[in-house]
């Protein structure tokens, strides 16, 4: 486990994809700091970026400028390094994000990896989603909860 971080030298990473996964998160960065189940508004949750990887497609975040619109994650405390590595197995720059914690407080400046350039919609690998789902349970979200995300697919 790292040192402990001060907020000079640290990142909060907004993480609602696969890097939900705690397994896939400390084989790409390490052990992290701290996490905390948070989430953003004004977005959507879409599965529009393709990854030879997971052989279809990804999530992405769709900004929507509504309020309502909701998409449940996590954020890392992450260490300068870190956020780089996970950049270079992303594949785009991070951009910034406000996030809201549980406990209603807001990281103004957290970052996330949002594509601009994008496929049409089209649902996940089972692989992908279960490890989306895992990374959810793992942070704590029951099962309804990990439902709920997953309900509002396209069709």
């Amino acid at each position: 486990m790292p040192s402990r971080l001060s907020p000079s030298n640290s990142i909060w990473y907004f993480a609602y994809g696969s890097n939900l996964s705690v397994d896939q998160m400390r084989e790409r960065v390490g052990e992290w700091h701290l996490s905390r189940r948070a989430l953003v508004r004004n977005y959507r949750l879409v599965f529009n970026v393709y990854s030879k990887k997971w052989q279809g497609n990804t999530a992405n975040l769709q900004a929507t400028g509504k309020f309502e619109d909701v998409v449940y994650g996590v954020v890392y405390q992450l260490a300068q390094e870190q956020l780089a590595k996970l950049q270079a197995s992303e594949g785009v720059p991070p951009t910034e994000i406000r996030v809201e914690l549980e406990d209603g407080n807001e990281i103004s400046h957290a970052k996330a990896f949002i594509w601009g350039k994008t496929n049409p919609e089209r649902e996940p690998p089972t692989a992908y989603r279960k490890a989306m789902e895992a990374g959810l349970t793992d942070h704590g979200y029951d099962k309804s909860h990990v439902d709920r995300v997953f309900g509002k697919r396209v069709k």
